[in-house]
This record gives C-alpha cells, structure tokens and sequence, in this order.
C-alpha cells in the first residue's frame, strides 16, 4: 500500500489506537520517550496459555524475518502448540523491520518492548504531528494501524510463572521489585554499581563503570533479556543475555523451555525454587536449551 493512504488512515485512527491504553491510568503516564503506556506494564504468560507446548525464546531480532523463521525451523516450532516470546527489539537496523512486526502480529508472537521499539513509537508519534521520519523510520511509512498497535501494546516485562522466568528487553537493577524498577532501566540498563547496601543502575558511558547487571542479579527467579549484543550470550546463574548479534552479522539465539509435563516429570516446581531459601532457578534446573542460527550477513555496524 502507499504511503500517503498510510499517512491518512493512520492519522484518522490515532485516537482508535491511543484511548484504550489510557484506561486504568491517572494523569499522564507515560513511557521514558513520552509514548502513553501499554493496557499492561507488566504482562503475565500463563499456565492455560502455554499449554502443552514449548516456549520458545528468541533474542533481538532487529528487522531480520529470514534468520527469525530459519531459528524457528531448527528449534521445529509448532504452530498452534508452541508459544514464541520476542525479547524486544523487533525493528531498526536490519532489512525488513516491518516484516518481523507483521510476521509476530499474524502468527501471535508474544513480545516485550525494545528501546528501539520505543524509539519507533515516539518517532511514529511525532511523525503524526508532522514531523518527517528519519531514514531508520521509514518502514512504518507502510505499516497499517494493527502494526503499529501491536508495537504500542508491547509490555515491558513478561512473567512465566509456570517456570519461574521473567522476560525483560535490557535488564533489572538487583534487590528492586519489578513493580518499582525504572521503565528506563528495563530497556535500557546494561550495568550496575554499588549505592549503599544496594545496587544502581549506571549511564551507558564510561564503559567500565561498574558491571553487568546480570552478574550481580541473585534471583530467585531466572531472567531472560537482550540489549547487549557488545557481550554476545551471557551465562549468568540467574539471568541469560541472548542478544547474539544477528544484525551484526552474527547470530540469532534462543532459549527454549520445555513442556510443563517435563517439568513436572523432572521433579522442577518453582514455588519451591522462588520461595525464600530456595535454590532460585537456574536453565540447568530448567532443562532448557540454547539454539542459534547465523546470520545470513553483516546488516549493521558495531553495536554501541
């Protein structure tokens, strides 16, 4: 479709896409880049949702639906058993962002938000009210409000209680609630410093300062972000980096759970592994499994 019925049909249905979201919200709350929030912060994959099936999740995709569909075919996906969960970032930098939003939107991918997808949101936002969108932003010229509304609607965390993991785009600042962390830091932070007895989230720059947040973060429950693909897999105890670098010419990664009668079958129960004195939860616990595929080439220049 063109890009003036595009620019038309969204800006006629801007007030369709936003009221619903601010429902449940006082004031004018709103994400680190001014977009209103999502009908759900703070999502929850349950148990009756998963069903039989795996959960399979993937790292920072960036606009690459070929390596996305080549990962999904070597992990022998499912569909219609399986459940797939993005850890944001679905677009920028790589070739065909639009495709990876459409491609979760229609097959029901589940996915946290990515600064980059926020990034999107404020220029789509701003784009609106006239401003003319830069180069990376251009797919969304194209992009028909139920993609949009998809990307608006993405949560910033997502819990599997079922397996005691929590899905987040960039990470937590240890010792602090979920329901109290920044929205900022759950996309963006990437290292943590001492402030006291506990921990603070630290500026991207310098890039020494401090450390990663994943090698301080003691669970109980097991994490499972992106953001950092400078580090590439991160195996920390209680929490997994899998932003591999695909559009950096690298790889594409995923973790995949297994089925809840597995679990069972395993002895895994998680109330016992996340209740106080537990052992917290760990992929060997879990008895997942990390699969990758290469890229199929260098689509971006270094991360930064």
């Amino acid at each position: 479709m063109g890009a003036c019925w595009s620019l038309c049909s969204q800006r006629r249905g801007r007030a369709a896409l936003h009221e619903p979201r601010k429902r449940g919200f006082s004031g004018n709350a709103l994400t680190p880049l001014g977009n209103e929030l999502p009908a759900v912060v703070h999502a929850e994959l349950a148990p009756e949702e998963i069903g039989d099936g795996r959960v399979i999740i993937i790292g920072d995709v960036h606009g690459c639906p070929n390596e996305l569909k080549a990962l999904l075919e070597k992990c022998a996906y499912e569909d219609g058993r399986d459940t797939v969960v993005l850890v944001g970032d679905l677009v920028n930098k790589g070739p065909e962002p639009l495709q990876v939003v459409r491609y979760a939107r229609q097959t029901g991918m589940r996915s946290v938000r990515g600064n980059h997808d926020e990034a999107a949101l404020a220029a789509h936002r701003a784009w609106l009210k006239g401003t003319p969108a830069e180069k990376q932003y251009g797919w969304f010229l194209e992009a028909t409000p139920e993609d949009i509304a998809y990307l608006a609607e993405l949560p910033f965390s997502l819990s599997l209680p079922s397996h005691g993991v929590l899905v987040v785009h960039a990470g937590l600042v240890p010792g602090v609630p979920l329901q109290r962390q920044s929205l900022h830091d759950l996309i963006e932070v990437r290292a943590v410093g001492r402030q006291g007895q506990g921990w603070t989230a630290l500026p991207k720059f310098p890039r020494n300062a401090g450390g990663p947040w994943a090698e301080a973060w003691q669970g109980p429950r097991h994490v499972i972000f992106g953001h950092h693909a400078r580090r590439r897999l991160q195996t920390c105890r209680f929490a997994t980096g899998i932003d591999t670098g695909c559009v950096l010419g690298d790889q594409l990664t995923a973790v995949v759970l297994p089925r809840l009668a597995d679990l069972a079958a395993r002895g895994f129960r998680p109330a016992a592994a996340l209740h106080a004195g537990g052992e917290g939860v760990t992929l060997a616990a879990l008895g997942a499994e990390l699969v990758s595929v290469p890229a199929a080439r260098v689509y971006a220049g270094n991360d930064k």
